[in-house]
């Protein structure tokens, strides 16, 4: 099911449902924004509830941990309100949600923005803007982009998720990780038919013997040389968000990399991959 929604000549949404899907995609297309009245403009899209949410709100640290955020509030200092607007607002790396003791609502966005929830019940995420001024903030300049004489013209998409707060990771945490590492599409322009291509070629190809559990994801495997790779895997599912897949797996790498044949030795590595784990020395610092 689709719906095409145009608010004027520069900004239009279409929402869209599919069959088996567990979420509502939500595409916009912005710009370019008018100046001719000599104002700039922030363009938000903002979603309505009658979620009770006491002013919570959780936004993501760069699609692991959840960061629970409160209106007009910091944990670690008197906070004093003078911008009411961008004192709430926050990075949304790739994702929002609120949430009672029903419902949640969240939201993936397919880049980073901006949002917040400055009501009750409400989420709002700025997917586009235009100033003729600087804000005097460090950058120097107006965001006032163009491309061919023009404003820029953005599209992007939101995934609505609603589920029970109990349920709402198995759906969000899944769906992120289709979102972020879908299939790349390439195409060329063969010189043979496709039945001579694929007789000489192979189409696919995975290092996995077996796919990996539920709530793991094969972050890295990078061939070294001839006999070293370097293999990351991640628990995507954050401590306590689910009953079922929060809890520690167990993963045997000869089990599931048995393709790339046997493991002779294994060294863990930092995450950054340049030292050892063993080798490892940590600042202590003073506080």
């Amino acid at each position: 099911q689709r719906a095409s929604i145009v608010y004027n000549e520069w900004a239009s949404q279409e929402i869209r449902l599919y069959d088996g899907a567990n979420n509502v995609e939500m595409e916009w297309i912005v710009g370019p924004i008018p100046i001719d009245d000599n104002l700039g403009k922030e363009i938000i899209m903002r979603y309505d509830t009658d979620i009770q949410t006491n002013g919570l709100f959780y936004t993501d640290a760069n699609g692991r941990e959840m960061i629970e955020r409160k209106r007009d509030y910091r944990p670690s200092w008197n906070y004093t309100v003078y911008e009411s607007v961008s004192g709430n607002y926050y990075p949304i790396p790739s994702r929002v949600w609120i949430k009672d003791n029903q419902r949640q609502m969240t939201i993936l966005t397919d880049r980073s923005e901006g949002g917040s929830s400055m009501h009750d019940g409400s989420v709002e995420l700025m997917i586009h803007r235009r100033t003729l001024y600087d804000d005097s903030q460090g950058v120097g300049e107006p965001m006032n982009e163009t491309a061919y004489g023009k404003g820029l013209v953005i599209c992007g998409k939101h995934f609505l998720i609603i589920e029970p707060p109990e349920n709402s990771a198995l759906y969000h945490r899944r769906t992120a990780q289709q979102l972020y590492m879908s299939p790349i599409s390439t195409y060329a322009l063969p010189t043979v038919s496709y039945t001579d291509y694929s007789n000489n070629f192979r189409q696919t190809w995975s290092a996995l013997t077996e796919e990996m559990p539920y709530n793991v994801h094969l972050l890295t495997l990078n061939q070294l040389t001839v006999k070293v790779f370097l293999i990351r895997i991640e628990h995507y599912f954050e401590l306590h968000e689910d009953d079922t897949f929060s809890k520690p797996v167990q993963v045997d790498l000869q089990f599931f990399f048995d393709s790339l044949g046997k493991i002779m030795d294994l060294t863990e590595l930092t995450l950054s991959a340049n030292l050892p784990l063993n080798d490892m020395n940590r600042l202590i610092w003073r506080t």
